[in-house]
């Protein structure tokens, strides 16, 4: 569980060229086995696979968490794709970010998870402001609360609870977007946390865990932890990494 800890025992920033993996190889070795086995699936609940995946744009990420609800055990959303999800089961989003052309395709999503025996964790509380810009007034509101003037800018505590939870009972992850506004402060603090504590958890506990996307990787080199993960990749091989699994069986 997060601790208020998470950021304070930080070590030195590691330096040196990211580990980049393409299509579930490392560049010039072996093929790495299948990180995607999900608990369902292999009968064992220490094998639970968690994806979380964030960023602003549902539309460029549809075709990717239609394959992660098949292989996935919870899959976490949040930055501008939760939003968006979140106004397809009713929220109101105030001032958000939000894709309001693709709310079926968000109900889809809903509906596919569901019948893939996908767990599908939204935030449930959030970081609001009236502006997205440092030094502004920020404050944490539950998700029913946010106001017409309201711009959603990070995840709150209660929602970073639910996920480290996620990840410490995981042994594999999967994240590709920013939960939040990483490039300014203080709407930096929903990823930073989640990625100091999945940092850890691969250090002591053998989580494998793999970021991709240029803008994740970004927002992990921020918080100094880039290193630290299992494996990096770029978010156009990321689906290479998911077709090498067997995935659950869908309904059709």
């Amino acid at each position: 569980m997060l601790t208020t800890d998470v950021r304070g025992n930080s070590a030195p920033r590691p330096a040196g060229r990211l580990h980049l993996i393409t299509g579930g190889r490392d560049a010039g070795g072996p093929s790495r086995p299948t990180l995607f086995t999900p608990a369902r699936k292999a009968g064992r609940p220490d094998h639970a696979a968690c994806a979380i995946v964030g960023g602003t744009a549902l539309a460029t990420k549809l075709e990717l968490l239609g394959r992660l609800v098949t292989r996935v055990d919870v899959l976490a959303l949040g930055g501008g794709i939760a939003n968006t999800v979140l106004a397809a089961t009713g929220t109101d989003m105030g001032a958000s970010l939000c894709d309001y052309g693709l709310i079926d395709e968000a109900r889809k999503l809903l509906d596919r998870a569901k019948a893939c025996g996908c767990e599908l964790l939204l935030p449930v509380d959030v970081v609001v402001a009236s502006d997205a810009r440092s030094g502004t007034e920020d404050r944490i509101v539950p998700c029913a609360a946010i106001g017409p003037e309201d711009m959603v800018l990070d995840i709150g505590p209660a929602t970073i609870a639910r996920l480290t939870a996620c990840v410490e009972a995981a042994r594999t992850v999967v994240w590709t977007g920013p939960l939040g506004v990483y490039e300014i402060a203080p709407f930096d603090g929903g990823t930073d946390a989640l990625a100091w504590f999945i940092a850890r958890r691969t250090r002591d506990a053998g989580l494998r865990s793999l970021a991709a996307g240029d803008d994740t990787i970004a927002a992990l080199t921020a918080a100094g932890v880039e290193k630290r993960f299992s494996e990096l990749t770029t978010r156009d091989a990321l689906p290479d990494r998911l077709d090498a699994a067997t995935p659950r069986a869908v309904p059709a």
